[in-house]
């Protein structure tokens, strides 16, 4: 039994949480946060800590907070040298917990929502660790929550960030954008969820460079005038215009 401490209370401490409380052979020791009590979305059953100096023994513990705030945390939680405490961020180097003797990261990629389950089966689980001895039980750890483990050094794990927040982040505020432009000419925002879809379904079976389309990419200039204008006044003409240059390079290159 893998006895396991999380260090924090947002969407990941959440979702991991919930798959540790669901898989065997794991047990969730408790939850360590700031607030007075354990919030209201996570499982009623599970043992809570405001208080860092007083967390049961584990062999595993999880920081699962800001970045910003991850060594200062790792430097006031007493474990022993048969302990491991991680990480779970994605651009923030492993060094940041150097103060302890075994430490490194286990890293979901996947974005989280507390109203929004996830499946682990498929989320890749990266991993680092300071030895060799440390690596394989974080990748045993790793293996119990996901089938799909990989192991990256912190440089290439913030390449992987840098990746996501592209793919993720910024394609969501796309949408942000266009349901605001389809807003503000009175039409229903779920005609695109269809396109949506689909556009995510490709990458199945296309790269993304042949799965892209466009008006940018035919180098179409009659209409992308079309939507310049009509995207006048937005703020949005600029963001416009950069990407459709860069699509228009791509051209050249398929």
């Amino acid at each position: 039994m893998i006895n396991i401490t999380i260090v924090g209370t947002g969407n990941v401490a959440f979702h991991l949480s919930e798959i540790f409380l669901e898989r065997e052979g794991i047990n969730l020791m408790e939850i360590c946060g700031r607030k007075n009590n354990l919030p209201s979305y996570f499982n009623d059953k599970i043992n809570y800590s405001n208080n860092l100096s007083k967390l049961e023994k584990s062999d595993f513990y999880l920081i699962c907070i800001d970045d910003d705030q991850i060594e200062n945390i790792s430097k006031n939680i007493k474990i022993d040298k048969h302990s491991i405490i991680l990480h779970c961020s994605g651009s923030t180097s492993i060094n940041v917990l150097s103060n302890n003797f075994s430490y490194g990261v286990l890293y979901p990629l996947q974005t989280f929502s507390i109203n929004k389950s996830v499946n682990f089966n498929d989320i890749p689980i990266i991993v680092e660790g300071n030895s060799i001895e440390s690596l394989n039980k974080i990748k045993t750890l790793g293996l119990m929550i996901s089938g799909n483990v990989l192991k990256a050094s912190s440089k290439q794990r913030l390449a992987i960030h840098v990746s996501a927040v592209f793919t993720n982040n910024f394609t969501n505020y796309m949408r942000i954008v266009a349901d605001e432009i389809l807003k503000s000419n009175e039409i229903d925002t779920d005609i695109l969820n269809p396109l949506t879809l689909e556009t995510s379904n490709k990458l199945k079976y296309l790269s993304s460079k042949d799965a892209q389309t466009g008006p940018a990419l035919r180098n179409d200039l009659k209409t992308i005038k079309k939507h310049l204008n009509l995207l006048k006044g937005t703020g949005y003409e600029e963001i416009y215009k950069t990407i459709s240059s860069k699509i228009t390079k791509l051209n050249n290159e398929l």
